[in-house]
Parts: C-alpha cells; structure tokens; sequence
C-alpha cells in the first residue's frame, strides 16, 4: 500500500469527545472515517489523537484501545498534546548532580504505558498560536483555529510518518513543536469560484437529442444489440398449417395464377389467342385483392393484438401461438460482463473523452432509444406504408388499354410502312391497303383481347389519326413514283417491308399497351406488396422479440444511467453534491470549510479567514511573534507593544497563527479546465470501480451500494482532494497519460514564496515554538537534540531547490520530505523535552475517587520500577 494510501484518523480525546467506550466503539468511528477503504482492518492504520496532558493517563484505557486497534498491518498512533503541563502530585527531590529545580520544575509530562511503545509518538504545543495578541477579542477560537491549521498540517501522511519516525529515535518519548508552515494554495474565495466554475462546465448545458455512440465506441455485447438483427424470412415464421400460413399461402397462389394470366397476354400471339385468358383476369384479379388483404389484415391483427403496449409477454405469446406465428430464435448472447458493466463502461469512455454529463447522458438516452425492443404494434406504420387498404381499393381492371396512341413515333412508323408498300407503280401502289389491313385488323384484335373490357376499360387505337397518316405515306410514295422510276425489285422489296413493319408495330403497340395497363390497374404491385407485407411481420417481429431480455435491460441501464449522470449535472449545479460528502480518512478540523468530519466541532471555522501572505504581515506586526511567542531556538519573541493592531471585535475573522503563512493564489488559467479534468476521471474511475464491484459485494465495507452513490462519492472525492490536497498534485483517480499544469498555471503563484519559507537561515523566517517562556526550562537545551524536518509538495520538486535545515537554528538537519499533498511547505522542528519531565506512570482505577468518577489516574512509578521500553 502507498504511504498516501495509508489513512490518518484524527480522534479528540479533549472532554471526552471521541474517547470510545470499547473496541466496538472505536471500530465504529475508524468506520466512519475510512470511506470506500474496505475493512478497517485491511492495513496500516494511523492515529492522530489530540488531547491535554491531564489525559494521557486519564484515557488510559483508550489508548490501549487505539494501540490493540485489529489490523492485518502497524498501528501508527502521533498524540498531540495540548496545553501547560501540571505539576506532578509525586515529586521527588532534587538530584545532587543538578542543583535546585530551576523554574517550572515539577511540572511533568506523565505518560500511560500504552503510549511508549515502538509506534506511538507525543508532540506538545502548549500554545498552538506561539503568542497571541491579549487584545484580541475571542482568543480561544484564535487557538482552536490554530489548532485546526495544525491538525491538517499534521494528517499528511508523510509528514506523519517523519514526525514519528523522529521521535522514535530521541532520547525521550517527547517533544515540543516549532514549525514555520507556508499553505500554497489558492484563497478560499478562488478556490469556491473555481470548484463551481468547473462543476458548471463539467454539468454541461441542456444538449439535443443526438445519435448514440457508434459501434466501434461500444463493447461489442452492446454493439451487436445495436446492429442489426439476424435476417429471417416470413414464412419461416408462420406454423405450417396455421391461420397466417393458409392467409398468405392463398394469396401468394392468388398472385401465381394472376402473373400466369398475365404472361400469356403479354405474348405477342395473344392478339389472336388471348381472348379467353383476357376474359379470366378480372376474377383473378379480384381473388388476388381479396387473398392479399385478408392476409394483411391478419397481419394488422398479430401486430395489434400482441404488440401493443401494455400486453403482457405472455398474452402476446398467447396471441402469436393463436395466430401459427412463431417469435424469432432467440440469437445474441452476451459475453461477460454484462450489458450494465460495457454501458458503464461507454459512459467512462465518453466522460474521459471530455463530455459534459448532460451529453453523455443525451448519447446514452439515445442509445437506449435505438437498443430498446420496440413493440411490434409500431409495425402497423409500416404496414400502412408498403399495403395500405386504400391502394387495394385502387386496384380495377377498370383502366383504359391505349393500343396506339397520336404520338408522333407511332404515326411515324405507321407513315413509314405505308410509303414502303405504295412505292410499285400503278395499279401496284394498291398493296398498301394490305399494310393498312394488317393495322386495322391489330386494331380490332387488341379491343378484342382487352382484359378489362368486361370491366368497362376502354381501348385506345388512334384510328383517324393512323388513317391520316397511312394516306400521307401512300401519297408520299406516288409522288415519288411520278418522279422517278422504281425498279421493280426495289418496290416489291418496299411491299414486303411495309406488310413486316406493319405486322411489328402492331405485336409492340400490344406489348407495350398490356404493360401499361397492367401498371394502370395496380396489379403489376401486387406482389410487391405481399413481399412488403412478409417483410413488415419479420421485422417487428424481430424488433420486439429478438435478443429481447438482453436488449430491455441495456435500454433500462442506458436510461438509468443517463438518468444518474443528469442528476449529477443538476447537482453540480447547485453546488449539492458536496452535501452528502462520505468522511474522508481521518477527517478533522478542516479548516475554514464545511467539509470537516461532521462529528467535530467546527464552529470556529470561518471561511473568511484572512489569506495571510507578506501582505497581512504587514498588517500584522504580532503575527510574527507575540507577547508569548518564542523563537525556535528557545528564546521569548518581542512582545507586542503599543504599535500591535488595535482590537477586533467579538465575531470578528479568526487571524491565522504567527506561524502560517497563506501563500494565496488567484489561480491560473489551467485552473478551472484541471478541475473539470479532475471531476472527469473521479467519475470514470467510480464508474469503473462501481462495474468491476460483483452484485454481491456491493455495499460491503462502505462501498456504494447504488450508481447514484458512487457517482456522487466520486464528485466528492473530487472536492475532498481539492480540499485536502490542493490543486497542483495529481488526484489518486486521475489517468495516468494526463498532463497537469505546474504551479504557476494552475495558482496563479510561483515557488519563489515555498523556497522563501524552506530557507530558514535567519531568525526573522526560523519556526516558532509553541512553547510559552514560563515553560522554556522543560526544555531540552542541547541542540544536537533537536530535528529539523523540512517539507514541501511533490510537484514543485523540479523548481524548489532547497537544502534542509539552516545554519541559524543549530538544530540537526533531517530529510526532505515531499508531500503527496501541494498546500504546505515548511520547516518543522521537534525539541526534545528535559530528561526527567517525561515520567512513565503505572495505571490504576481508583474507585475511591468520587470527584472523577469512572476516570483512570495515574501513579508514579515505585521504586526500581523502570520505564516501559519503546
């Protein structure tokens, strides 16, 4: 497990607040504090616990609780110790190597057992402000905001780890605290606008309805519900013997017998022979209408009756059982996973592809719209469109046969075979009357052979109009023939000609003219129709019964997906998503936020804290040091004179420690898009976590049991790191192959402000102690015992060249230690107390003891009784 991994709980043992009863009760509050970590007991754990020094013995029993804390790893507790140490009720006289007591003597730091073991540790901030102006108004939220600052500086994880560390190794189980801490961070009010900057840019604005996400941008499970189904015919849909298959079996041998007719009309013989077959086709064609509606109505029925919404599947099995219709082989198979797994899935990829939520949730409504079964009643549209009650009303052989027509090809060729056959000099020119028999007599069989005459149909020959032009052909030919003299071959070829071509214009006039009728009387469509009406049950037959299981439930997640991520959207936008915020690991005093452990009392929080900075330095003379403010070498700081500020009135903005520094940026103008980037991947590495999480195990050690919940929490996460961490470091669910802006795109501020408070050369910039002058003594005076931790964020680390330690302070230098988190840089200095204030104690239960009833106290150890070992 990463050392960032690793969480910090902070208990306040301070009146009893977070002081457990029993291990039940801690394990309660470590829950509490761990969201979506799994089991406490999953790892190493780290404690912070804050309390005063009366209650090292007094929580005794507590702190064997946290120590004994169930873990398949350490327990790591740091105790921070707040307040003057009391004068010991068992003090012993002074030893002859040392003199008299000096001031202070007898003041000890009596720890239980439990807190001198390997991993436990003790700071002591007697005066977390290191001085603070007497004039102010309301001092003790002063110093629980001081407190606050301190307790975040203290719950990064690294940081944690060095002050432990460090004490392990000192002399004595103790040590008192001097730090100088920069916060580079962006100021409270860039940060909200920021945040609700990006949480409107990452909501998105209302989007249109659009097409879902193609096929290759889905997992294949789902793209193959989107494609199209498996192709099946009609018939083999239909029971062989049912009700629909003896419909359209009539209809289609109504159709044969009808095309059948219609081929032997269309022979050019059928001129002389098609008088009897023309004569049938009126019947037959009234016994095609009628077999090919009562099969589209038949159809019309199966779809109505089975598909409409609201029937039950099995009313419309029922139904299509009753009808001999059969539903679609049941195909598609999903392959691992699951529909709801590859639509979370496709939601991460377009989130991570930077679409706002309310366009992914538009592609994901979409989706579901073309995926979901669509009830086979939407199929009556189409029937209506391919074979409507009205276009068989419109079929009659009732329509007009136009044999020849006064056009101007016709009376051509007609011209054209008449001048071929008077070209034979007179009496000769007289066999043009056989070209004009062979066209008379055409005339007369095609009214004769007309299929609708019986019907009423009309036949159109042209006969004044082909007469006029066979007498301008035959003129045309005398004229000739006057002028020049026709070989006799040449005519007798001219008559063989014109009888041909008379005979042939005749057979196309008839062919073209059945064609023509066939289309007017709308028979030629009929088994059109029929195959439009097979195709119509196939498919809505298919859209509502193929893969249907498979393809209600991508719909339904699709829908409730989208309906999650336009939640979240509307959230966002209201800014209440950070309402329901799970506790993060270790959640404490959070500073000027409302995003502290609900348990804790925040109500000296205020988010107009000043920003700090040179600038409210200079504002503030005291800041530096004040009239209990010491120097990290021991020494009291100038005390606060007549020049200090005036007094602020009750209500009033608690003013930050003399040891903070707010290094606040306005922010930079990668600010607002990293956000945006950030709350993309928080949501896409819940979405991910959420559909790699098994049904079963949902819900189990904080993990969210709903899409909504993990949604939010992610949101969430996203707001806690901002919060906890700041902007410059990458979150923990950020992508990998992302680039991140340095410092002074994303805050607005460079580092010059972090290597300013790391180089800590001189007295005016040295960590101050948060020790008040009447407690010096308790103080070790070796430097060589003191440590210096110097810290600063990961991400300035290519720009911050700094060397631990200073030359000014004599303390020993320890580490560098970067920080996951980018808010604070800094020194921090542990000074060691004076052997012999740190008293080891051995702890009992005194029963007889009714001011304190229930409280363990502590007794100094008898004599020969020995330290218990660290």
């Amino acid at each position: 497990m990463s050392v960032t991994g690793v969480p910090v709980v902070v208990l306040d043992f301070r009146d009893g607040g977070d002081v457990p009863a029993d291990g039940a009760a801690l394990r309660r509050s470590i829950g509490g504090r761990l969201p979506d970590s799994g089991r406490a007991d999953a790892g190493d754990l780290r404690f912070l616990v804050i309390d005063e020094p009366d209650g090292l013995t007094a929580h005794a029993e507590a702190y064997e609780l946290v120590t004994a804390t169930p873990t398949l790893g350490s327990v790591r507790l740091l105790c921070l110790v707040v307040g003057d140490l009391a004068a010991s009720r068992h003090r012993s006289a002074p030893r002859a190597d040392t003199g008299p007591y000096p001031e202070g003597a007898g003041r000890r730091l009596r720890l239980a057992s439990a807190l001198q073991s390997s991993g436990t540790g003790v700071l002591w901030a007697a005066d977390p402000l290191a001085g603070h102006d007497p004039r102010t108004a309301d001092p003790a939220a002063e110093t629980e905001a001081a407190l606050g600052s301190l307790t975040e500086l203290l719950r990064v994880p690294e940081i944690f780890d060095e002050v432990l560390s460090e004490l392990r190794d000192a002399p004595v189980p103790a040590a008192a605290l001097s730090l100088r801490v920069l916060e580079h961070d962006l100021s409270a009010a860039v940060r909200e606008s920021a945040w609700s900057a990006a949480l409107a840019r990452f909501a998105g604005g209302e989007a249109p309805v659009t097409a879902p996400p193609s096929a290759q941008d889905l997992p294949a499970g789902i793209a193959a519900l989107l494609g199209p189904a498996p192709e099946q015919s009609a018939t083999s849909l239909l029971r062989p013997g049912g009700p629909s298959d003896a419909a359209r079996r009539t209809a289609a041998r109504a159709l044969d017998e009808l095309e059948a007719a219609r081929a032997r009309l269309d022979a050019s013989a059928a001129l002389l022979t098609g008088r009897g077959a023309a004569g049938q086709v009126p019947r037959a064609v009234e016994r095609a209408v009628d077999a090919l509606r009562r099969y589209r109505e038949l159809v019309a029925g199966v779809l109505r009756d089975s598909g409409s919404p609201g029937v039950p599947p099995g009313d419309a099995l029922a139904r299509l059982a009753d009808a001999g219709v059969e539903v679609p082989a049941p195909g598609h198979r999903s392959a691992g996973g699951g529909t709801d797994d590859g639509l979370q899935r496709c939601a991460a990829e377009m989130l991570a592809a930077g679409l706002p939520l309310r366009a992914a949730a538009a592609r994901l409504s979409a989706l579901a719209e073309r995926v979901a079964p669509v009830p086979a009643a939407s199929g009556l549209r189409d029937l209506d469109r391919v074979c409507s009650e009205a276009s068989l009303r419109r079929v009659s052989t009732g329509a007009p046969l136009y044999f020849a027509r006064a056009r101007a090809g016709d009376l051509g060729l007609t011209a054209a075979a008449s001048f071929l056959s008077a070209l034979w000099p007179w009496p000769g020119t007289l066999l043009v009357l056989v070209t004009a028999a062979v066209f008379l007599l055409g005339g007369a069989l095609a009214t004769a052979a007309h299929p609708g005459r019986t019907a009423g149909g009309r036949t159109h020959r042209a006969d004044a109009a082909r007469a006029a032009a066979l007498l301008l052909g035959t003129a045309a030919a005398m004229g000739v023939g006057r002028l020049v003299t026709v070989p006799r071959e040449a005519a007798l070829a001219g008559v063989l000609l014109g009888v041909a071509g008379s005979v042939l214009c005749v057979t196309a006039w008839w062919r073209r003219g059945m064609a023509d009728w066939w289309d007017a009387t709308g028979t030629a469509e009929l088994a059109a129709r029929l195959t439009g009406v097979d195709a119509v049950l196939a498919d809505a037959l298919r859209r509502q019964w193929w893969a249907a299981e498979e393809r209600t439930r991508c719909a339904d997640g699709a829908r409730t997906l989208a309906a999650v991520l336009r939640g979240a959207a509307l959230e966002a936008e209201g800014g209440h998503v950070t309402a329901d915020v799970p506790r993060g690991p270790g959640d404490g005093p959070a500073g000027p936020e409302d995003w502290a452990d609900p348990d804790w009392d925040t109500s000296w929080a205020d988010t107009s804290w000043d920003g700090g900075g040179d600038a409210g330095r200079a504002d503030r003379p005291w800041a530096a040091s004040g009239p209990h403010g010491t120097t990290a070498g021991g020494e009291p700081a100038a005390a606060g004179g007549p020049s200090g500020p005036p007094a602020r009135p009750r209500g009033a903005p608690a003013a930050d420690p003399p040891w903070l520094d707010r290094g606040a940026g306005d922010g930079g103008p990668d600010l607002v898009p990293t956000l945006v980037a950030d709350l993309a991947d928080a949501t896409v590495d819940a979405l991910r976590r959420y559909a790699g999480t098994a049904d079963g195990a949902r819900g189990a050690g904080g993990a969210p049991t709903t899409l909504e919940t993990a949604v939010s929490r992610a949101i969430a996460a996203a707001r806690l790191h901002l919060r906890d961490n700041g902007v410059v470091p990458a979150p923990s669910f950020a992508r990998r192959d992302r680039l991140r802006g340095d410092p002074t795109t994303l805050l607005g501020i460079g580092a010059q402000r972090v290597r300013e408070v790391l180089g800590t050369g001189t007295d005016q910039g040295g960590p101050l102690l948060l020790c008040p002058p009447a407690q010096l003594s308790l103080l070790s005076r070796d430097p060589a015992e003191a440590r210096s931790i110097a810290f600063a964020p990961q991400a300035v680390r290519t720009v911050v060249d700094v060397r631990p330690g200073g030359p000014a302070h004599g303390a020993v230098p320890g580490p560098m230690v970067w920080t996951a988190s980018g808010r604070f840089a800094g020194t921090l200095r542990l000074i060691p107390l004076r052997a012999g204030v740190v008293e080891s104690v051995r702890v009992r239960t005194w029963a007889d003891d009714t001011a304190h009833p229930g409280r363990d106290h502590g007794s100094a150890p008898g004599p020969g009784q020995e330290r218990a070992p660290r």
